[in-house]
């Protein structure tokens, strides 16, 4: 179904939710269900990629379908919320419970409770033919401030880099390593292009039982273990190293950018891929970083800075780094 036709089916399901002043429940539930079709099917604009219009199969939900969609249902997601519309049967907690989660996911994706969606990443073959990934991505609600719960806008930029642009050709022959996996997006695109193996790392164990969730939700063959650069950067033990260090929103604070550079030295072979929000509140950050992986045996390859338009910040630029040892 496309965009247009689902959104038409929401708005005729919320006019016909009340007829004569009447509660009518069979338009109420069809539209819960036309809303999580809509967010199912949605695909984030990070993922976006031109193809001919008469090329273009592939449902893709932005955030203005996701506005259009929240303006017509909030009033009676609200109802079914407050349980001012009830229909006193045994589906009435289930449909609070949809609503509640619908409401908070159209309010912007950190407010969003927990939801497995499937992201769809379009990309063209050696034959310049349309194909698709599909990841499905389990996103438990937030604990405490831990953010590595959510897909954030990186994850997706990089993946949609490593499938659309063949970033790495010669993945199919290396091991890879994924710091700060989050929902672990990055490490499965790349475990899914042929890498000979990928290790997903967090620090947070509550992230990292997500990760090996979703990596059995898309039948990977990718594992996980607990690892905090920090703790690694001020280790002296000798660590297992690998072809390819990956990560992505790492920077944070300070001592994020003090030390990352310390453990990828430590845990890379020969390769850094990184992607990373620029916000005003982190160029410190940012600069330090750059300035601490030049003190290594690094090379930086490729920088590129990439415009977003994100669902409630608006433009947001993103950087992206390719760094390669001197000597490799």
């Amino acid at each position: 179904m496309k965009v247009e036709d689902l959104l038409e089916s929401i708005e005729e399901c919320t006019i016909n939710s009340f007829v004569n002043k009447k509660r009518q429940k069979e338009p109420v539930d069809k539209m819960l269900d036309k809303l999580d079709e809509l967010l199912e099917l949605s695909t984030h604009i990070y993922l976006d990629l031109n193809f001919p219009e008469e090329q273009e199969e592939h449902c893709v939900v932005s955030f203005n379908d996701i506005r259009k969609a929240s303006e017509m249902t909030s009033s009676i997601l609200l109802k079914l919320v407050s349980c001012e519309i009830m229909f006193n049967d045994e589906q009435d907690d289930e449909r609070i419970e949809r609503a509640s989660r619908l409401l908070a996911h159209m309010s912007g994706r950190g407010a969003a409770g927990s939801i497995t969606r499937t992201w769809h990443i379009p990309f063209l073959n050696s034959d310049g033919e349309k194909k698709e990934m599909r990841l499905q991505l389990h996103e438990p609600c937030y604990i405490g401030n831990d953010i590595g719960f959510k897909t954030w806008g990186a994850a997706p930029l990089l993946a949609k880099k490593l499938l659309q642009e063949n970033l790495i050709p010669h993945l199919p022959e290396c091991k890879v390593l994924e710091l700060g996996a989050g929902t672990g997006m990055v490490g499965l695109v790349c475990d899914q292009l042929g890498a000979t193996s990928v290790h997903m790392t967090d620090y947070h164990p509550r992230v990292l039982e997500n990760v090996a969730y979703n990596i059995r939700l898309n039948h990977s063959q990718a594992t996980t273990s607990k690892l905090d650069f920090i703790e690694i950067a001020h280790s002296d033990d000798e660590q297992e190293q690998y072809d390819i260090v990956i990560a992505s929103d790492l920077l944070y604070e300070i001592e994020h950018a003090q030390y990352l550079p310390v453990a990828v030295d430590k845990l890379t072979k020969n390769e850094f891929y990184f992607m990373i929000p620029l916000r005003d509140t982190h160029w410190k950050e940012v600069e330090c970083f750059q300035e601490k992986m030049r003190l290594f045996d690094f090379t930086l390859v490729d920088m590129q800075d990439i415009q977003v338009e994100e669902e409630l910040e608006g433009l947001i630029y993103y950087r992206y780094y390719y760094y390669k040892r001197q000597s490799s």
